[in-house]
């Protein structure tokens, strides 16, 4: 073989393109929820929590698929919409991310690239080889208990494959739960949810959107009203090692194995980061 051709090989090898994953973005279908006093809440996903993660990825040569439960255009929560919510607040770092996002069209009902989970199992979850669940108090909508999920996520922690989460996206990982629909209806009933025997993140170290900060959430974002639960408390009794930062709002970043958990908005370009370096 020609020492032209070696060259070529080489430069195949070492191009980002060549060593770009294909990652799976799940997020919720939900926009709007109903709360424990019985008042419905609009929601949907935080826009940095997703976006910068998804632009560090994007710059790195991976290719992002965007899934949700039913494949309908997610919702942006009203209240992410600001550059206070990105770990740079300045407003250049805001509109760049605020450009890319209007490019994808994520939540354009008409033209939203968005799949649904059925569309993935017909892809193949073993074609992807990392996943990323952003924020918002969505996932606790319809990512809880819902089966397909779980049985991606048992997937990518079989196969060791880089799974990261942040702020309330980790409650996601309960859908793992042998029990994930009992488990729910019991948080949701006020009872100390028992989880079942299995579930592959027990004793797992791991991270979510805190007690004090959701005390906090309540009083400005809910009006008061509160959720059926909270995220530490039900990744608690699940069954996972849970951590926070000495702060409420300050970055606090969990890896343990294959799984990257972050507490909050102001943790999503941290985990990105620990993403990527799992995924190298």
């Amino acid at each position: 073989m020609s020492l032209k051709k070696l060259l070529a090989m080489a430069a195949l090898l070492v191009s980002p393109m060549a060593m770009a994953d294909n990652v799976l973005v799940v997020m919720s279908d939900v926009s709007e929820m109903k709360l424990k006093g019985g008042s419905d809440y609009k929601t949907g996903f935080y826009l940095n929590e997703l976006m910068e993660p998804v632009k560090l990825m994007m710059e790195a040569g991976h290719t992002i698929t965007f899934a949700t439960p039913m494949g309908l255009a997610p919702t942006l929560d009203p209240v992410s919409d600001a550059p206070d919510h990105f770990l740079d607040t300045s407003q250049e770092n805001y509109n760049a991310h605020k450009a890319l996002f209007n490019q994808l069209m994520l939540t354009d009902k008409d033209h939203s690239p968005v799949v649904s989970f059925a569309r993935i199992e017909q892809i193949g979850i073993e074609n992807f080889d990392a996943l990323f669940v952003p924020g918002g108090h969505a996932p606790l909508g319809d990512l809880v208990s819902n089966d397909q999920l779980g049985s991606f996520l048992r997937h990518f922690n079989t196969e060791s494959k880089p799974t990261g989460l942040v702020c309330h996206g980790p409650v996601a990982l309960l859908s793992a739960l042998p029990n994930s629909s009992e488990f729910e209806a019991q948080m949701k009933a006020g009872k100390k949810a028992k989880a079942a025997k299995g579930w592959v993140y027990d004793g797992y170290k791991m991270t979510s959107f805190s007690n004090s900060e959701e005390s906090v959430a309540t009083q400005y974002y809910l009006g008061g009203d509160e959720l059926f639960y909270w995220p530490q408390n039900a990744l608690t009794n699940a069954g996972g090692n849970y951590s926070r930062s000495k702060e409420d709002w300050q970055p606090h970043v969990v890896v343990d194995r294959e799984l990257v958990t972050g507490q909050n908005n102001k943790s999503s370009i941290a985990v990105a980061q620990e993403l990527l370096k799992l995924m190298k």
